[in-house]
């Protein structure tokens, strides 16, 4: 079965995400670019992912390719096997499944990987929390396990598509943020076809030196 994540770059000043690339293993590890938002990023100033410089180019490896193994925890680290707990891994995890967890963030430039789309199991850091003043006001309140909605939001000037991150509590609803750009696309549908979900809230960190939001709260979306 092939596994696949997607390769996300953050523009810098406008903070929007771009889906540039694909990373899938079945035996074999493969990179390649993909559109249409790779032109949409070479317009704003993407040139290239460090050691893939080819954008035409399709990347094949028996192993993780070097450039994107050296994102993944040293497994030389005193607290290597703190930080897998950290993300429910364990010791046997594959480097693959160690990517997936920590999405390969770096302090030093603005990528990362996020799994693809799956149409029964959505994960995802809600973005856009330091545009919501909402968060403030729930910041004492908001805990792991709250449940959540999502609200579609077509008038929205940057993404016809984008879905609000609503949490429900003390009888009035608090914006937290939205569903990431690289996901509205193929929620919006179910959304609109009124797919029954649960949306819960695994995870928070309200002092994230990897994530430039005010708060980072890991969904995630269960659907019937």
């Amino acid at each position: 079965m092939t596994k696949e994540l997607w390769l996300i770059w953050k523009e810098p000043t406008s903070r929007r995400r771009y889906k540039i690339g694909i990373l899938s293993y079945d035996d074999k590890y493969t990179f390649k670019y993909v559109n249409p938002e790779l032109n949409d990023a070479l317009a704003v100033g993407f040139k290239y992912f460090p050691g893939f410089e080819d954008i035409n180019k399709t990347y094949i490896s028996d192993d993780l390719f070097a450039n994107i193994e050296t994102r993944l925890p040293n497994p030389a680290r005193p607290d290597y096997l703190a930080i897998l707990n950290s993300y429910n891994l364990e010791k046997n995890s594959t480097k693959f499944d160690i990517l997936k967890a920590t999405k390969g963030r770096l302090l030093t430039d603005n990528y990362e990987f996020v799994p693809a789309f799956d149409s029964t199991k959505v994960e995802f850091d809600v973005a856009g929390t330091r545009y919501c003043d909402d968060v403030k006001k729930c910041k004492d309140l908001i805990a792991i396990n709250d449940k959540l909605l999502l609200e579609l939001e077509p008038e929205n000037k940057f993404d016809t598509n984008a879905i609000k991150v609503i949490l429900h509590k003390n009888g009035r609803n608090y914006h937290l943020g939205y569903v990431p750009r690289y996901y509205t696309t193929e929620l919006a549908k179910l959304l609109k076809e009124k797919v029954e979900y649960s949306a819960m809230i695994q995870s928070l960190n309200f002092e994230s030196k990897i994530n430039d939001e005010a708060i980072t709260a890991f969904v995630k979306l269960i659907f019937n």
